[in-house]
This record gives structure tokens, C-alpha cells and sequence, in this order.
């Protein structure tokens, strides 16, 4: 983590949070995580860093102390009559549709009471295809754990358009600046470091499969849509932005029966236009009841858009999470900052 951050989270745990109740005019924490895992996941592990079960039962036993769990049909009540969330409320979500989730998060969350939203990319579910990510983190552990030969990282190297003689850590770079228009590479790159990927489905199954998520919808859990395969949105047109949501979105709402209609971005939603968001939420009958964006808990121009926090760094103890989340709108609303603003 950026030094700098790190100053920042421990300075803030210091603070009082009774004191930061009182400045903070946010009324619920959205916090978001992916998985949980006491194990290396390959899809993962060149990705980003994640909780195991004790440092995510800790977070959540903070969280229990010190804020009131509400479910996703309160959170939308709430916005359809314009009324107020009970204060300190807060309500979990994770992304991905993870095998994870069924098999460790959802066990967790039961026995604690909590509800949870689960986010889900319908090209995935149940395991039809893998995220292109995940093929570039299962491409460089191949590589930093086998053995390429000079042949294999050479191929490698003139498909990213790279020097011959490239060392593997600038490969591994150059595949995690691979962007989602050109994700046909992993495949191409795969193949040349003979990474099954199809295997790897069958074998792994990294995702829940639509059985495992009628479960958790029987359960009381809910979710939602986060897109067909997990694009950048900045990277899309206008068209594709709105097929990529409303696809995934009422696919899940006719297969499993929700009496809802929610999206999260995948990565970020800064940069997407005003008329995206109006073209979903406004108008007789509004393709979308609720929409969960990334800017930090910042306010949205509509109020039917609601942005969510990181909160699954093993770095950042909850404590800090929370106290820095607030501090962090505090004092963008002290520099009159703290909405979002839609071109």
C-alpha cells in the first residue's frame, strides 16, 4: 500500500468515532468486498490481496458493535418513500459471484444474522467462461512458477509487442496492462504458455453456479447485476454500457424471480454520463431500481445511485476502513466536494 495511505489509515484509527458520527452525514456504510479465502487463489492472487475468515469475522464483529445491518429491500424502501435510513446503518456487498461466497461467506454470514448483496456477471455464472483478469493472474503464476522456455516467453513477448529478449517481470506487467478490448490476447498467450483455461473451469470452478445462488436467494440473500463479463465501462459505447447492464440485470431478475432490479459497477463508474444513469432510473418505468457506483460513499445526483467502499484490504483494519471512509466525506464536504458530478 502507498506510504502515504498508510499514514493516513493510522492516523485515523486514533480518532474518535463518536466524534466522526456526529461530523459524518452519510446514513448507511456500503463496504464491498470479492472473497474470502485462508487460501492462495491462482484467479487472484495477481490481482488484489483479500481477508482470510478471522480477519473478515473481526471486521464484521466491528461492524455488528458499532452499526445496525439492514437488507437491500430497506435500503430501497427507504429511497422510494425519500425517507432516511435508521443512522449507522450498513449493508455488505461482494462482487464476482465467486465460488467463495457460497462455500465461505454466506456460512459466515448466516450464523451472524447478516445480510449481504451479491453481485454477479451473468457470462460467468456457473462457469461458462473465465473473467479475462483472472486468465492474465493464472498467466503470470505460470510463469513466475514454471518453467517458460525461451521459445514460450519469446512468443509471449512479440504478442504484447515487446522486446524478444523481455524479462518475465515485464511480461507480467504488460499482461496486466492488457485492456478489455483486447482481451482475445489471453487467449492467444494461454495458449502459448500452455495454460488451460477451460480445465481450469472444469476443474476449479471459480464462480457459483445458478443453483448455488437459487440457494442463497432461498436464504434471504440478494443480488444483482455486474454487467455480462466484467467490462470497463469508459471503454464501451453508450449502447454497449446500457446492453452490458440491463442484459445481466434481467437475466438474473427472470431466473431467480426478484422482485428487484439492481446493478454495481464492474471497476469504477467514474466518467459515465448523466444520461446513462437517467436513461435506467428515470422515466415510467425505470429499467433499474437501484445502482451502486465506486466514488467512496460520495453523493450522486440521483438519489437511486449509491457508491460503495473497499473494504477487503488486509492492510486496512476495519477500524481504519470505516473511520477513513468518514474523514474522507467530511472532508469533502467541508470543500464542497463531496457529490458527484455527471457530464
Amino acid at each position: 500500500m502507498n506510504p502515504l495511505k498508510n499514514i493516513y489509515y493510522k492516523g485515523v484509527r486514533l480518532l474518535n468515532l463518536s466524534l466522526l458520527r456526529k461530523l459524518y452525514r452519510g446514513r448507511i456504510l456500503l463496504p464491498y468486498h470479492h472473497l474470502v479465502s485462508n487460501e492462495s487463489v491462482p484467479h487472484i492472487k495477481h490481482l488484489y490481496p483479500y481477508k482470510n475468515v478471522r480477519e473478515f469475522e473481526t471486521d464484521l464483529d466491528y461492524l455488528l458493535k458499532h452499526f445496525k445491518p439492514v437488507t437491500l429491500q430497506q435500503v430501497l424502501d427507504s429511497i422510494r418513500a425519500g425517507q432516511p435510513l435508521p443512522a449507522d446503518s450498513f449493508l455488505l456487498t461482494f462482487d464476482d459471484g465467486l465460488r467463495e461466497v457460497k462455500e465461505i461467506i454466506a456460512p459466515i454470514l448466516q450464523r451472524k444474522g447478516l445480510p449481504a448483496v451479491f453481485f454477479l456477471n451473468t457470462d460467468f455464472l456457473d462457469n461458462k467462461s473465465l473473467y479475462y483478469h483472472f486468465k492474465i493472474s493464472l498467466m503470470i503464476e505460470a510463469l513466475q512458477s514454471g518453467s517458460p522456455s525461451k521459445a514460450q516467453l519469446c512468443e509471449a513477448s512479440r504478442i504484447l509487442q515487446l522486446r524478444p529478449d523481455t524479462p518475465v517481470a515485464e511480461i507480467s506487467d504488460a499482461m496486466h496492462r492488457i485492456k478489455y478490448r483486447e482481451r482475445g490476447l489471453t487467449d492467444q498467450l494461454g495458449e502459448v504458455l500452455s495454460v488451460d483455461f477451460e480445465g481450469y473451469l472444469r476443474e476449479r470452478r471459480p464462480f457459483m453456479t445458478s443453483g448455488e445462488v437459487q440457494l442463497l436467494v432461498d436464504q434471504g440473500f440478494s443480488v444483482g447485476g455486474h454487467s455480462i463479463d466484467h467490462p470497463y465501462y469508459t471503454e464501451l459505447s453508450f449502447e454497449e454500457q446500457l446492453r452490458q447492464t440491463t442484459t445481466s440485470v434481467n437475466y438474473l431478475v427472470e431466473k431467480f424471480k426478484l422482485p428487484y432490479k439492481v446493478f454495481a459497477f464492474p471497476h469504477f463508474d467514474t466518467g459515465i454520463s448523466k444520461a446513462f444513469f437517467n436513461t435506467l432510473l428515470n422515466g415510467p418505468h425505470p429499467a433499474l431500481d437501484l445502482i451502486f457506483g465506486t466514488a467512496n460513499h460520495k453523493k450522486d445526483v440521483l438519489p437511486q445511485v449509491l457508491h460503495r467502499f473497499n473494504c477487503e484490504r488486509p492492510a486496512v483494519h476495519i477500524e481504519e476502513a470505516v473511520k477513513g471512509i468518514m474523514v474522507y466525506n467530511v472532508g469533502h464536504e467541508w470543500l464542497g466536494r463531496n457529490e458527484v458530478t455527471r457530464g
